[in-house]
């Protein structure tokens, strides 16, 4: 028996949290969707799932994202991780890179750029 691969989406605002959650579910019907606001959770989950794939919102409300994606990428060097934030620019980027992100999509092209992106990465 195969086990499902697992996407953890760690998102703080509820609303873009609830929408990519149901899309993600309608998108990825083989994968396991495990969801989270904060950094504390996603560290908690991310040892205990070991996702494969992980979207970060890099601002989080109760820990530093970008000290949160550090301690995921040692955590779990082969997953395949996807930052996201509403500012963008190429320090940014070079940050985000940095601290371990395979990609970055800024908020506002999150839903055109999302599903690419993922085919890119054989997740479908």
């Amino acid at each position: 028996m195969t086990t499902a691969p697992i996407l953890l989406l760690i998102e703080p605002s509820s609303f873009v949290r609830s929408y990519l959650h149901e899309w993600l579910e309608n998108v990825l019907t083989n994968y396991r969707i495990l969801v989270t606001e904060n950094g504390y959770d996603a560290l908690r989950l991310a040892v205990q799932e070991k996702p494969t794939h992980i979207l970060i919102e890099t601002y989080l409300p109760d820990a530093p994202g970008f000290e949160v994606l550090q301690q995921i990428r040692k955590t779990l060097p082969a997953a395949r991780i996807i930052a996201t934030h509403w500012y963008e620019s190429r320090s940014y980027l070079e940050r985000v890179r940095s601290a371990g992100a395979d990609e970055f999509i800024a908020k506002e092209r999150l839903h055109a750029e999302l599903l690419p992106l993922l085919k890119e990465l054989d997740v479908l």
